[in-house]
């Protein structure tokens, strides 16, 4: 075997996972007839072609958030881009948290690797798919281009599989403690890229929320995402993904499963106390 140098250091990791995809495809099989054969490209439109979309946009948002920094150039020629890769409904996108080099990269790189987490959840949600997963830090490796490995990958995957239980992104506690002590650290010091550092793990820090059951989940209708989203986003995302929310309430309600009644009134709770800054109503009923 090739000898190759690993090197183990921190990474920030989010661990999503598209729900539901393996019960569209029950009961698919071969076509034999032209109405067959639309309905399956249908079922794979809705599963292959979704992921496959999904990629799309995290890909976008990263693009997006680098274009969107050119103060960053002042500091550093380093790029601000999560590392990403997709395998069949999951998705995994982490950042090295290295010491050496410039101290603003990893902290606006986690930035950015938390606010495509937030588009892309919405962007699901609107899309009629349920989304969940789990964020943390820990130990890993790269064994691969955006390909990660190590305990920050269990973590994560850790948090999506046996935490989260419904559709939302829950933060682990070692990003919670990474990002107070950043805070602590670089608000003790007075140069100008610590104070920019400063705002930036501020901000970051406000994307974080603590759900009714008391874990830390990612904002993403809280107000730094209202704050950098579009005129129109209420409207184009918020409403359906809110729609989607209450039918799949509806349709589990029908089910009478009580464990996941009980999940899908925390999502509602959820939507319904972010709905006023994006000009949703609540639904009364």
């Amino acid at each position: 075997m090739e000898k190759r140098t690993y090197k183990l250091g921190h990474h920030l990791v989010a661990f999503l996972d598209v729900l539901g995809q393996r019960d569209k495809f029950r009961g698919i099989k071969k076509p034999t007839s032209a109405q067959e054969e639309d309905e399956v490209k249908e079922v794979l439109r809705q599963t292959a072609g979704f992921v496959t979309e999904l990629r799309t946009v995290f890909q976008n948002q990263f693009e997006a958030f680098e274009a969107g920094s050119p103060n960053m150039r002042r500091h550093t020629k380093e790029g601000v881009r999560p590392s990403f890769t997709g395998f069949s409904d999951s998705f995994v996108t982490s950042v090295p948290l290295r010491e050496e080099g410039h101290e603003l990269v990893p902290v606006v790189t986690v930035f950015s690797a938390l606010s495509a987490a937030c588009v892309v959840m919405l962007t699901a949600l609107a899309s009629k798919h349920p989304l969940r997963g789990g964020i943390d830090v820990g130990l890993a490796t790269e064994i691969g281009p955006g390909e990660i490995y190590g305990t920050a990958l269990e973590r994560a995957y850790l948090l999506e599989c046996r935490v989260a239980k419904y559709p939302r992104l829950v933060i682990g506690d070692e990003l919670w403690r990474y990002l107070n002590a950043a805070l602590v650290h670089f608000e003790s010091q007075t140069t100008p890229v610590s104070k920019a550092i400063t705002a930036i793990v501020k901000k970051t820090l406000q994307m974080i929320a603590t759900d009714a059951d008391g874990q830390r989940i990612l904002d993403y209708l809280g107000p730094v995402v209202v704050e950098n989203a579009g005129p129109d986003h209420g409207q184009l995302m918020i409403q359906p993904a809110y729609n989607f929310v209450l039918a799949e309430q509806e349709r589990i309600l029908t089910k009478g499963d009580p464990e996941l009644i009980g999940r899908y009134v925390l999502l509602r709770r959820y939507f319904e106390s972010r709905l006023g800054p994006w000009g949703v109503q609540v639904k009364k009923n």
